[in-house]
């Protein structure tokens, strides 16, 4: 069982139950009832706002609890939802392309070589207008200063915490060089809200948005 099993078990919405703002805006421009993609769904906070909305919804993640969770929760409100196990690395979408895929809270727990990895897939797996909704982690996050001081001045962003969990911070910006040839269609960097994840300590963290549309 890995960590986001244990917390899936723990906790009904241990990321909250309610959608993000960004998504709950700019869900409007993916055309009604197409293809969406939500990596890393969870327990699926995104997913199931996006099926009660006519969107045909697949999730992926590697956490078989937190697959259940969304299919009951699907099953309970009378939606149809693809829910898939595996990783975005193992994942084959198929021959049709989305018309969006969600990234929400999951760079920042991959390795810079993953979160390459999953960007260079994006254009493969949309189509031409194709949306992605992103969120990630940046510099000015707090925890970015567990970091040592000698790893930021050589700009290493990413490193194991002491519970040997990967966290990767961008730079101020960076995310828009990572996707050079995407279409910006909202773009915000600041601090978020303070929040809490089942019943752990108030957060707050360092957050960057970004809607994007593909171009070619």
């Amino acid at each position: 069982m890995t960590d986001y099993d244990r917390l899936y078990a723990q906790h009904a919405s241990y990321f909250g139950s309610e959608p993000s703002p960004m998504l709950v805006e700019h869900a409007g421009l993916i055309p009604t009832g197409s293809r969406v993609l939500d990596i890393g769904v969870g327990q699926g906070r995104h997913a199931l706002h996006l099926a009660r909305h006519g969107y045909e919804v697949t999730g992926i993640d590697p956490s078989r609890i937190a697959l259940d969770a969304v299919r009951e929760r699907a099953v309970a409100e009378g939606l149809s939802l693809e829910l898939v196990p595996c990783s975005f690395e193992d994942y084959d979408p198929g021959p049709e392309p989305f018309a969006a895929i969600l990234i929400f809270g999951l760079l920042q727990t991959l390795t810079r070589a993953q979160g390459a990895s999953l960007l260079h897939r994006l254009r493969a797996w949309t189509r031409r207008g194709g949306l992605v909704y992103l969120t990630a982690w940046h510099v000015d996050d707090p925890s970015y200063a567990e970091i040592s001081a000698t790893w930021r001045q050589i700009g290493l962003h990413s490193y194991c915490n002491p519970e040997d969990r990967v966290r990767t911070f961008l730079a101020r910006g960076e995310i828009l060089d990572l996707m050079i040839g995407w279409w910006q269609v909202h773009h915000w960097e600041g601090m978020g809200p303070e929040h809490r994840h089942g019943d752990g300590p108030p957060e707050r963290h360092g957050v960057v948005e970004l809607v994007a549309a593909r171009l070619r």
